[in-house]
């Protein structure tokens, strides 16, 4: 890498996802890879992928309006992740949540699968499909707990306000931001109005929810779903673990922040490299020949 590229010029990224982050703890090297390559996506993603359609389809409020440039499709998100908070609101679950914060002064975002209210607290939870019969050890669950660790860290710095509205508006140039003249046609045919029309209220708006949101929950659920039945096969509550995050974080950043080169699994865990579709191409770290 050329010592004045930055890691996320050279993999050609503005920000981190949670689901980045996540990944390196299952294997970094492979996360690094994805983000240079693009890979196809297996059957094994489509199929997942589908599956989560089909579960935000049953509590999800999209906007029917195309999108024609970068500040439609922010305005999109904006604005039902402000009718998603509304539904909680209401005490119905709230899927596909868009979250952004920042970690070491990097941009950061993800989007949670599912939150719900339970005594009065807000309940996040995470869902991942798994093959039949698969054995769900520390090695898999390990990449899921930091990422819904790092979903409750997110919702909280907005809560409190440590993350607020002007930092994104700040970091998304909210200011500078222009709807297109098509998207506002069609946002009038819906009969949206007003401050409606706007992309900085619509993000004061999902911001204010966010604020208002109930306390969050420390327990966290992973629900583990089987990608041929559909039926959960799996649950696993997490505790949130605020000093455990801290410290997956702090390994975690040193890779982005240039310190040290993308990591490949450990050699107890070389296993992994069987399903990598990587393994021998572009990564040779275990590829002896035999």
């Amino acid at each position: 890498m050329d010592s004045e590229q930055t890691v996320l010029e050279k993999l050609h990224k503005n920000g981190i996802t949670a689901t980045d982050i996540a990944t390196q703890f299952w294997c970094e090297r492979q996360m690094e890879l994805n983000n240079l390559y693009k890979p196809t996506p297996t059957k094994a993603m489509e199929k997942g992928a589908r599956m989560h359609e089909a579960w935000q389809a049953k509590a999800y409020v999209p906007l029917s309006v195309e999108t024609r440039s970068y500040p439609d499709f922010l305005y999109k998100i904006a604005y039902e992740n402000y009718m998603t908070l509304k539904r909680l609101k209401e005490g119905k679950e709230g899927r596909e949540l868009m979250v952004y914060g920042s970690v070491n002064g990097y941009r950061l975002s993800g989007k949670i699968d599912e939150l719900k209210i339970r005594d009065g607290k807000t309940v996040i939870v995470e869902d991942k499909t798994v093959k039949e019969g698969m054995t769900i050890d520390s090695a898999h669950t390990k990449p899921h707990i930091v990422q819904i660790m790092l979903y409750r860290k997110m919702l909280d710095d907005i809560r409190c306000r440590s993350y607020s509205y002007d930092n994104f508006a700040n970091v998304y140039r909210l200011s500078k931001a222009k709807l297109s003249e098509e998207f506002l046609k069609g946002l009038g045919e819906i009969n949206l109005k007003g401050e409606y029309l706007s992309l900085e209220s619509m993000y004061r708006k999902m911001f204010e929810e966010m604020h208002a949101m109930p306390e969050l929950c420390d327990d966290l659920e992973l629900r583990y779903v089987d990608r041929r039945s559909g039926t959960v096969a799996a649950e696993l509550k997490v505790r949130y673990d605020r000093d455990m995050l801290a410290g997956d974080l702090s390994y975690a950043m040193q890779y982005w922040r240039g310190e040290r080169e993308s990591a490949p699994v450990a050699g107890q865990e070389r296993w992994k490299c069987n399903s990598c579709k990587f393994f021998g191409k572009k990564c040779m770290v275990w590829w002896t020949g035999g």
